[in-house]
């Protein structure tokens, strides 16, 4: 658990990519060592002074609070370094470093996924499409993963409401941060 708090301290600093976020990680090789890195140390990286900065904030009272939130909230955590995180998202270019999600484990890897990337002022044409084509995917034994950080109003084709509704079953979060985290419905 104390690695997972040093993944969410890592996501959460501001300016960084999850590109960057894994450059980081395979310099220094674990959160940890990120995290007790010296000034100098950030320095040989070549990194902006605000991303430094950053890196130089060791408050862990932000990642203290996303672990307990997601043990209220029953939502679980995967990093980029657990043995189970899927195998094709750990293929893409800037790879999610963590992942949130509630509900059945994730097994992406084992069926047809589907990513969409959301946006925040979406048309009722685009959520209405966007929920039949989740719905038929369903159907189908597939899974649909939903990237961004907008929010669907209450009872929209596309919120898990709305795909209750229809019988789609819904419930997998994922993505880099709780603020930025995504819906996958299964």
């Amino acid at each position: 658990m104390a690695n997972l708090k040093y993944f969410l301290w890592l996501t959460q600093r501001k300016g960084f990519q999850p590109g960057e976020i894994g450059e980081l990680l395979s310099y220094f090789g674990t959160p940890e060592a990120v995290y007790f890195a010296q000034g100098e140390e950030y320095g040989q990286l070549g990194l902006s002074g605000g991303k430094r900065r950053a890196l130089e904030d060791k408050s862990l009272a932000g990642a203290e609070k996303i672990l307990e939130d997601c043990d209220r909230l029953g939502i679980h955590i995967m990093t980029v370094q657990d043995a189970d995180y899927p195998e094709r998202l750990g293929q893409i270019y800037d790879p999610p470093c963590v992942l949130y999600w509630a509900g059945k484990p994730l097994h992406v890897d084992d069926r047809l996924t589907v990513g969409v990337v959301g946006t925040r002022k979406c048309t009722p044409y685009g959520e209405d499409l966007a929920g039949r084509l989740g719905l038929e995917l369903a159907r189908a034994g597939g899974t649909l993963v939903r990237y961004g950080g907008g929010h669907r109003r209450r009872g929209s084709s596309g919120s898990p409401e709305g795909r209750r509704q229809r019988g789609q079953r819904t419930g997998q979060r994922t993505g880099c941060g709780l603020s930025q985290g995504s819906w996958m419905a299964l």
